[in-house]
């Protein structure tokens, strides 16, 4: 792997933080029933939270391209994810599936760094960087998850 193909990864991790800022928006104006406005609030404050986190993402990889002077531009690509949701237990689900493929996909992205930053070239700064990046990502959606697990302990179906 080369820096340019770890750009290329990136790139379609950020389309899937968008894609999360998004389910979160919707998930926060759609969602009905018994503790709608408590768990709203909360996926309000995922999208927030998931806004952060494209910034980041765009500002990472768009830092990589300028340095290395890489022929690349940061698309705002979406990724698709479920629509149409209303349930609380639901949507939680949802967002529980989302946010654990998100750290099982940074795990294996933080281990493809770390090759990159072993290789002995000049991308062994920007993997050790991309490395560090990942961690905190890997922390913060592993948290959110938790969270998410806690939630859905005693929720009911509708």
């Amino acid at each position: 792997m080369n820096i340019e193909q770890m750009v290329d990864l990136l790139i379609g991790d950020l389309a899937n933080e968008y894609s999360h800022m998004h389910f979160y928006m919707q998930a926060a104006t759609s969602i009905r029933g018994l503790h709608r406005q408590e768990i709203g609030e909360f996926f309000s404050e995922q999208a927030a939270s998931e806004m952060k986190h494209v910034d980041e993402f765009r500002r990472l990889i768009q830092g990589i391209i300028t340095r290395r002077n890489l022929d690349r531009k940061v698309p705002s690509t979406v990724a698709e994810f479920k629509e149409g949701l209303t349930c609380p237990r639901e949507l939680l689900q949802a967002a529980l599936e989302m946010e654990e493929q998100v750290v099982q996909n940074y795990v294996t992205r933080h281990s493809q760094a770390e090759n990159l930053a072993a290789s002995g070239s000049e991308d062994t700064v920007d993997g050790t960087y991309v490395s560090l990046f990942l961690e905190d990502q890997i922390l913060d959606s592993r948290g959110d998850a938790d969270n998410i697990r806690e939630m859905l302990e005693n929720t009911i179906d509708k």
